[in-house]
């Protein structure tokens, strides 16, 4: 319950319409203060830095511990990527470099605006995750919604909660919890793939960002109708076609799928 009214509750606070989990993202923003900008860049340089150490020198406590290991022994993609980032990080924090990189537009908008809402939320979706996963919640809503989701979103029935989470609590955090479904061995490729793309792309609180940016808050109702209406029209239909439809039913690391819910015959 306490799971439930963390992530899935939306609230009005301050006269805005957000989640628990939010307000305290914003209450650990605003005891930060201006020392939220340092402790993200260094927290990412850090981060590039055993990135290095584990790619050069292999430790074993690294290599040898699953969690290290996933965290820091990377792809080539993700090692440059990586790299890039905190370089970019560390330019906008000194405002340094071509405009083109630090202005309040790019690098600027991306560390102080965008980096500081996902960092503050992150920290507490980590810990407090596990009240809306660990505790039989999905389980019981999986068994009683599997002839719902499968036939209509080819997905388990154990999603109905990671797609409420996405569409009424916070977009971001859906895809957290989808990831760490997905790497746990609930949730297919497949799976994983048609949550993250067609029910974490808007949220009750995106929506109301976006309709008080244009000037339209008086129309947030029917605005918010219409696109509620055309996301369940696309899920319903995206997965059924390319490329979603050809992502393939396989499981993280080949572990075997620990979802024990009960398919439906046809399903």
């Amino acid at each position: 319950l306490i799971g439930i009214l963390l992530f899935m509750i939306p609230v009005n606070f301050n006269g805005e319409i957000t989640i628990p989990v939010a307000i305290l993202s914003k209450f650990l923003a605003k005891a930060l203060g201006e020392w939220l900008t340092p402790i993200i860049a260094t927290s990412v340089c850090i981060s590039v830095i055993i990135s290095i150490i584990t790619k050069v020198f292999k430790p074993n406590f690294i290599i040898n511990n699953e969690f290290l290991n996933t965290l820091f022994n990377i792809k080539p993609i993700w090692f440059v990527t990586r790299i890039i980032g905190a370089v970019f990080c560390v330019l906008s924090l000194f405002k340094v470099g071509p405009e083109a990189i630090i202005s309040d537009s790019t690098g600027a908008f991306v560390l102080n605006g965008l980096l500081t809402i996902l960092f503050t939320i992150f920290f507490f979706a980590g810990l407090l995750l596990p009240l809306l996963l660990n505790f039989g919640l999905l389980e019981f809503f999986g068994a009683l919604l599997t002839k719902v989701m499968r036939p209509i979103f080819t997905l388990p029935g154990r999603s109905s909660i990671d797609c409420i989470t996405s569409w009424l609590g916070d977009g971001t955090l859906g895809v957290m919890l989808t990831n760490k479904q997905y790497e746990e061995g609930f949730y297919s490729k497949r799976e994983a793939a048609i949550i993250s793309t067609t029910f974490s792309a808007v949220s009750i609180t995106f929506s109301l960002i976006v309709i008080d940016t244009v000037g339209l808050s008086h129309l947030f109702i029917p605005f918010y109708l219409t696109v509620s209406l055309s996301g369940v029209i696309a899920a319903i239909i995206i997965p059924r076609i390319y490329p979603l439809c050809k992502v393939p039913d396989t499981y993280y690391n080949n572990q075997e799928n620990k979802d024990n819910e009960s398919i439906p015959e046809g399903y």
